[in-house]
């Protein structure tokens, strides 16, 4: 331990003495450049400022966000104007409160395996103790519903089987949960109203869906309406005494569009769809449970505002500049709301009250450093097959001629998601950090992808290694071809179907990339779903039908062709492979197969892994190494520019 320290001092003593370690840029498009200011790796990844996730009590009268306390993660809550703040120290995924507003309840995920625990904590007082709601060991447990006149919760665990959810409810003064409904074992979603009632529930029969209501005897169900698996019918906001209910659906329609389900008799009611793209989401009046915003995302936000006085007041809050204006939380008269005005570079977060001026509450770690970001622009080119394709460009600040650059195509997860232009994509700090190091960033949302239609989603079928991986190599040659890229310094990066895709990349078209960075990515599919937490037991037709059934002979053939762990022997470029140990998704054994592989065939890879964490990293110290290790690769790679040693890495060994 002691000949450790002493290393690391030696390691920091050097890099005073070399003014940090810092490299500049090798590659000719940024030698000489007047580059911005290089932002320290610690800035995107812990910054003891940063703030979000602004949620209003529905009395109106306290505020709870996330942030640090010293040096840990922590929820605060304080009284609306302040001055008795308290830090719940946690390292939390999601909150909201109770009805009454007595209760904070908490999401975590504390060691990254992804066994979600739920707390709660007083509102009021000093006190800071959380009591864990659902205690069960290796299980899974969210919020469902906050029921209305009480502080009840109604939650959903697979604390019983571990394949599917049973709802409970559950008291956070105290006492045990109490089972509303046990989950038959094909029951995919239950649906609450505020007053804790079932209401209706999905189940799943082969490849229909059946939505269905309590029948007139106890423990029994009629079928409401049913549809196609594979259609997508999102409901939320029961209503009318759960005789209605709000939903994203694209039953008999290409997109995702806001409809008003009439749960008697499963009627659709149109209420607002956008022509271009699916909806992402709806944020209803907590008064009137009437629709308030709809969002998508064509290229930049849009939003649709139903009541013409919000959209002045969101407007106003957006200024000239595109922003993706989210309300968060809202009291229950919709008299107090919270904003977030979010950007391609950050977030920053508002308290509306009627009659006052916006308040700004906090910004994240993109906004603080605002003034050194580039910006991003949405792009469309054609792919091979003539199919149109979607996404984003950002090119490095400062390049005067932003042509030939060393250029990083940033590939999404998912597959069934989709980068977006605002701060909410899981991505934003890694590509603008990217663009910061002197890279132009590709970003493709490349068929499979969600947001632009299910057809656009189901051109993906069998297409895993094929056309989805054609679609981002027609993306790097539309750059290469309109003077942007180098098309000899195209690196491929991305974590999860993104961390599959670079691996692809790597070892199936290793002529169009100069090096590959690969986080908790697929290397083998079909030992992927053999390996599959428990709960994913509903979800696996969606995956056989995109990519197979392992267990069919000629399925699993096809799927060991499209992996990368059996072309190992065809990598001829760099690789940085780096897995969180926790993860139950894409387990670690992934990429320690392709670790192997890949030596034994003689070919360079670099492999990291993040004790503590899981698929995609929540602790600040993994985050700080992911990034350290991603900036240096890339500058022997591709030729831009590197921070050297952060003197934050020496708390980082101390955590």
């Amino acid at each position: 331990m002691q000949s450790r320290f002493i290393g690391l001092w030696g390691v920091v003593l050097s890099c005073v003495l070399v003014a940090g370690c810092a490299t500049g840029p090798s590659h000719p498009a940024l030698a000489g450049a007047p580059l911005p200011e290089l932002i320290p790796v610690r800035d995107f990844v812990a910054s003891r400022q940063s703030t979000g996730g602004y949620r209003v009590s529905p009395d109106g009268q306290h505020i709870a966000w996330f942030g640090t306390d010293g040096v840990v993660p922590a929820i605060w809550i304080q009284s609306i104007d302040g001055g008795d703040a308290k830090a719940f120290r946690i390292r939390a995924r999601s909150i909201r409160f109770s009805a009454d507003s007595r209760w904070l309840g908490i999401t975590a995920d504390p060691t990254g395996d992804e066994n979600t625990r739920i707390y709660a904590g007083p509102v009021e007082g000093p006190g800071t103790d959380l009591r864990e709601l659902m205690p069960a060991p290796r299980s899974v447990a969210h919020f469902s519903e906050a029921v209305e006149g009480s502080g009840d919760f109604i939650v959903t665990s697979n604390q019983r089987d571990k394949k599917v959810f049973d709802l409970y409810r559950v008291n956070p003064a105290g006492g045990a949960p109490v089972l509303l409904a046990t989950n038959p074992g094909n029951v995919s979603w239950w649906g609450v109203d505020v007053s804790g009632q079932l209401r209706v529930r999905a189940r799943l029969q082969g490849d229909q869906t059946l939505l269905e209501s309590p029948g007139a005897e106890p423990g029994t169900w009629q079928v409401v309406t049913q549809r196609s698996r594979w259609e997508t019918l999102n409901l939320f906001g029961l209503h009318d005494q759960g005789r209605k209910a709000w939903a994203l659906s694209n039953r008999g329609r290409d997109k995702l569009a806001l409809v008003r389900l009439d749960l008697t008799n499963g009627a659709e009611e149109l209420v607002y769809a956008s022509p271009d793209v699916d909806l992402d989401n709806v944020t209803l009046s907590r008064r009137t449970r009437e629709p308030l915003v709809a969002y998508s995302m064509p290229g930049y936000p849009a939003r649709k505002v139903f009541d013409p006085a919000l959209d002045a007041r969101l407007s106003a809050l957006a200024g000239y500049q595109p922003a993706e204006v989210l309300v968060t939380s809202a009291d229950h008269t919709d008299r107090v709301l919270t904003v977030a005005v979010a950007t391609d570079r950050g977030t920053r977060n508002y308290l509306l009250r009627d009659g006052q001026e916006p308040k700004f509450l906090g910004e994240n770690r993109l906004s603080l450093i605002s003034k050194d970001l580039a910006p991003t622009e949405p792009i469309t080119f054609t792919a091979r097959d003539g199919l149109p394709m979607h996404g984003y460009l950002t090119l490095p600040q400062g390049v005067v001629q932003q042509q030939r650059l060393p250029m990083v195509l940033l590939v999404h997860g998912g597959p069934w998601a989709r980068d977006r232009w605002g701060d909410g994509a899981t991505s934003r700090a890694m590509q603008q950090f990217l663009a910061n190091r002197g890279y132009a960033v590709l970003q493709v949302n490349y068929r499979g992808s969600s947001g632009y239609g299910r057809a656009h989603m189901e051109k993906a079928m069998g297409e895993f290694a094929g056309r989805m991986h054609d679609d981002l190599v027609d993306g790097v040659r539309w750059a290469v071809e309109r003077g942007v890229a180098d098309p000899q310094r195209v690196a491929i990066y991305g974590a999860s179907y993104g961390g599959y895709s670079a691996l692809v990349g790597a070892t199936f078209t290793p002529e169009v990339f100069a090096c590959a960075v690969g986080v908790v990515g697929v290397t083998d599919i079909a030992r992927l779903l053999e390996a599959a937490p428990p709960y994913w037991e509903l979800g696996l037709p969606w995956w056989h039908r995109y990519v197979g059934n392992p267990a069919v002979p000629e399925d699993r053939a096809r799927m060991d062709a499209k992996s990368p762990l059996y072309r190992a022997q065809h990598a001829q470029k760099p690789i940085l492979i780096m897995h969180g140990v926790n993860d139950p998704r894409v387990k670690l054994e992934q990429s320690e197969w392709m670790v192997a592989a890949l030596r034994k065939a003689g070919k360079d890879v670099q492999y990291v892994t993040f004790t503590g964490d899981g698929h995609g990293n929540q602790k600040w110290t993994n985050n700080l190494t992911m990034y350290r290790k991603t900036e240096d690769f890339l500058a022997q790679c591709l030729g831009g520019r590197t921070s050297g040693f952060d003197y934050y890495q020496l708390g980082a060994w101390a955590f």
